[in-house]
């Protein structure tokens, strides 16, 4: 069943196991942050939502710190051995959390929830790069690209099967953070999974030398304009999305002040975004891109956002946007700015991380990886930084309304726009350039190729017999097409080993002495020509002037021969023959 599934998939009977242990890794790795986001959210937002903006500017710290520090490692040892030790660090912070929030005293239950949601976002980064990171030296070039379209549906199961399993596990979990023993088990559950792939098989090194290190510094990348227009779309992607976020955690607390209900209602919420998130990658994307192509995927979210943004800034403004002096109409604000963060969210997960990441393709392959691995971690949690510093500084003002929120994502999708128009003419100058480097590099292959096969042709004709036959050796290795005029014109060498040489290879290539009784010429002190047929200078002269084809008259003459040793050669000299013409001589032979 299993074996079918895959077939039906497109994945070969070896790669099958390779398959079915990413898919349990990203399957433990969904249940972990799945769990992880909605326990860590709903204690936060129940029990410290006052300090979320000190909140947001510490996760952008630690989300920079930490993508910072896997770079660094990335390239100076095994990419396996960075995951496993990255896997063991997250199980050892999962469960110093669940010490720390259970059997210490409440100050350092506070600073230990404080620290648990600022994790959220580096600890997803870390997760997913060593995932993808796995993947890409798991698999070759082709294999990816029939795989990497499903390869993470476990991990979207097993984030949608948690979510929506949370609201009907409350009476096994009544106290929230008891959801933290499943994290635990799920992260070990990849661990285990990430050792078999480790000792099972070898994962290809991505080269590490010190060409590599020095030309993917942030100092050298970030001179080439299109890695910057690269950096600034994810930056403001990211900041948009952390605004967005913001707003709704801003309001939840407020809407659900139950502890319960606000994490049924944010594991419901976070499972309807993944599930929407999985119906758009197994039947819209393909549409969007194969009709619209990359520029018009990029600006569906933005476009969504923007729609979203004015309706809340419409609703907010006539209908309020305050739970206390507008109790009745404060909940059209509130369904604008979740419905905002929804599709926010899950076009961002669907849609257009996929595509961006189709933008690093242009690059060369000697530096893709190492490059990515920075701007997907160290600069998206740039951009979650940057989002937190605004953040903390508007909750600083006291006549800040959050109002105001939508109105500053609605300016930052004019920045998101002009981004995308620069972004994809780059990419497009990029996809050029590399098509006319690959052309020139062609040409050079073809200017070499002819040098070469120059250089060995002179060779035929040298008076060092080794270096003639060694030429004509790899001359036939080059094009075997034409190994005929080059077996030709090692016959005319004056050298009698070259010739030597020559004739074998032409009885091979032709057959022209397919019967022992005929040959070329006879060595005397060999054997005996007495009962030998051998060719005439007239027949040798018609054999190399047809370029070593057998002569139409030459097989007519044997077919009409007396002798049966004459018919019976031609018959086998026609199986060598490239003439059509000859068709008609085997009746000859067998009248």
């Amino acid at each position: 069943m299993k074996k079918n599934v895959l077939g039906f998939l497109g994945v070969r009977q070896d790669e099958q196991a390779q398959v079915w242990l990413m898919l349990a890794t990203g399957f433990f790795i969904g249940i972990f942050i799945a769990t992880y986001q909605v326990t860590a959210e709903s204690l936060f937002l129940n029990k410290l939502s006052d300090q979320l903006d000190k909140a947001f500017l510490i996760s952008g710290v630690l989300g920079i710190v930490s993508t910072l520090l896997f770079s660094f490692f990335q390239n100076r040892i095994k990419f396996v051995t960075l995951t496993i030790a990255s896997i063991v660090l997250i199980v050892l912070a999962t469960f110093g959390l669940y010490y720390f929030y259970h059997f210490t005293e409440e100050n350092v239950q506070k600073i230990t929830l404080f620290l648990m949601y600022c994790l959220i976002g580096p600890m997803t980064a870390i997760l997913l790069l060593c995932y993808w990171g796995i993947f890409g030296r798991l698999f070759n070039f082709k294999q990816s690209k029939r795989i990497i379209g499903w390869i993470d549906t476990g991990q979207l199961i097993a984030i949608i099967i948690a979510n929506f399993l949370i609201p009907f596990t409350s009476s096994f979990f009544p106290d929230t953070s008891n959801y933290l023993l499943v994290c635990n088990i799920s992260i070990v559950g990849s661990l285990i999974c990430l050792l078999i792939i480790a000792v099972k098989f070898n994962l290809a090194r991505v080269s590490s030398d010190k060409s590599v290190k020095e030309e993917t510094r942030f100092n050298k990348i970030f001179k080439d304009r299109y890695i910057v227009l690269l950096s600034t779309f994810l930056i403001v992607s990211m900041v948009t999305f952390s605004f967005n976020q913001f707003t709704f955690q801003t309001l939840l607390n407020k809407q659900y002040p139950d502890q319960r209900d606000l994490t049924n209602f944010l594991a419901f919420f976070n499972g309807a975004i993944y599930a929407l998130s999985l119906f758009m990658q197994l039947f819209i994307n393909d549409r969007i891109l194969s009709i619209y192509g990359i520029r018009i995927s990029l600006f569906v979210l933005p476009v969504v956002v923007a729609l979203l943004s004015l309706g809340s800034v419409l609703s907010g403004t006539l209908l309020g946007y305050d739970l206390t002096n507008n109790p009745q109409t404060y909940i059209y604000f509130f369904l604008f700015v979740a419905v905002t963060r929804l599709f926010n969210s899950m076009l961002k997960d669907s849609l257009e991380n996929p595509v961006y990441k189709l933008l690093f393709i242009p690059l060369d392959s000697k530096y893709r990886f190492s490059i990515q691995a920075k701007v997907e971690g160290v600069v998206n949690e740039s951009g979650r930084f940057i989002a937190g510093v605004f953040i903390f500084l508007f909750a600083l003002a006291p006549f800040f309304k959050i109002i105001w929120v939508p109105v500053i994502v609605l300016g930052l999708i004019l920045a998101y726009f002009r981004v995308i128009q620069n972004l994809y003419q780059e990419y497009k100058a990029k996809i050029r350039s590399k098509l006319e480097h690959t052309g020139e590099l062609q040409d050079r292959l073809e200017i070499g190729y002819s040098q070469i096969t120059t250089k060995l042709e002179t060779n035929l004709h040298g008076q060092d017999p080794a270096k003639a036959v060694f030429s004509f050796k790899l001359l036939e290795k080059i094009d075997p097409s034409k190994a005929g005029s080059w077996v030709n014109s090692l016959m005319k060498n004056s050298e009698e080993n070259c010739r030597d040489y020559a004739q074998r290879k032409m009885n091979e290539l032709k057959g022209l002495s397919v019967s022992e009784n005929y040959v070329i010429r006879v060595d005397n002190n060999k054997v005996s020509a007495s009962n030998k047929n051998i060719l005439s200078k007239n027949d040798v002269d018609l054999i190399l002037t047809s370029g070593g084809d057998i002569q139409k008259a030459r097989i007519q003459r044997l077919a009409r021969s007396l002798d049966a040793n004459d018919r019976h050669y031609s018959a086998e000299l026609l199986l060598h023959s490239q003439n059509k013409e000859n068709i008609g001589f085997p009746y000859r032979v067998i009248k």
